[in-house]
């Protein structure tokens, strides 16, 4: 089964499909659903793939064009995908923070992230005063907020918090039993490294992606529900403090899938010391590139 944000996207692209008179004449581009629909390329692929399978459109290669006009029986029932209202602007407002749709010092009302959210201004005011204690917002006049930079101390601890909570965990997931589905999941990971770093002039940017869903799994072995309530909060103010220097995030990104690469090698193979020494030249390097984001480096 495909998870909500899968069949939300999958929907939206019905929908949007839906809107034209003439189906036909539809091509429809990796890139222009991502940024129209706010959600990284890899996620238009997957769900493209889902309307493949059900004959809404044709992929070749490249080219994905319409071949039917939507019908009801096509969008995926999600009504039970997120609960609350809380659920809805928390994902909502993190999801344009980790699509650079929020980025530092830019200013937002209550009232404009209401609307494009669906959610009312007392829900989203209540998320973003409680959001506000990881200090990536600040409280401005008349109902406005700004997305603010930690400083260097913050920066260390956060980079010291995170180097507890991942060598914890990975050594738990170098403990786990060879016959575990973790191991074939890493695989699969190591293959899509491999492949963006193939393409990785055109296709750095999904890093963020690959990171996180990385870490998740680094994290999950844990088996700790502490662990697992903070892995969401350091991963976001990591990658948003990576947003303020731009000018060599293709070599930053470049390195980091290396990072990666060499980490899940050695899980692969069982080989502890490699596995400690690699998670360890990652974290530095993490380290390194959030200090000079705290800076505001180039």
């Amino acid at each position: 089964m495909q998870s909500h944000l899968i069949q939300t996207t999958t929907n939206n692209i019905l929908k949007s499909i839906s809107e034209f008179d003439d189906v036909n004449a539809i091509i429809l581009k990796d890139n222009t659903l991502a940024k129209k629909l706010n959600v990284s390329r890899t996620t238009i692929r997957t769900s493209l793939k889902e309307l493949e399978k059900k004959g809404v459109i044709e992929i070749n290669d490249n080219h994905k064009v319409v071949v039917r006009a939507p019908v009801e029986t096509d969008y995926f029932d999600t009504s039970d995908g997120v609960s609350s209202k809380e659920e809805i602007i928390e994902k909502y407002f993190l999801d344009l923070i980790n699509h650079g749709k929020l980025l530092p010092g830019d200013k937002f009302s209550e009232l404009e992230l209401a609307k494009s959210s669906g959610c009312n201004t007392i829900t989203v005011r209540e998320f973003l005063i409680k959001f506000s204690r990881f200090g990536l917002i600040e409280k401005k006049p008349r109902a406005k907020w700004k997305m603010v930079k930690f400083d260097e101390k913050f920066a260390l601890e956060l980079v010291e918090f995170r180097r507890i909570l991942e060598m914890s965990s990975i050594t738990k997931l170098m403990a786990m039993p060879t016959d575990d589905d973790v191991w074939q999941e890493l695989a699969e990971l190591l293959d899509r490294h491999v492949e963006v770093l193939a393409e990785v002039e055109n296709r750095y940017t999904e890093l963020s992606e690959l990171d996180r869903k990385f870490h998740f799994i680094v994290q999950r072995a844990s088996g700790n529900r502490f662990f697992m309530q903070f892995f969401d909060v350091v991963s976001l103010i990591c990658h948003y403090h990576y947003q303020w220097n731009k000018g060599d995030e293709l070599e930053r990104n470049k390195v980091a899938l290396e990072e990666h690469v060499a980490i899940i090698t050695q899980l692969l193979a069982h080989n502890t010391s490699g596995v400690l020494t690699a998670m360890e030249t990652h974290l530095n390097t993490a380290k390194k590139t959030l200090l000079r984001s705290a800076h505001g480096l180039e």
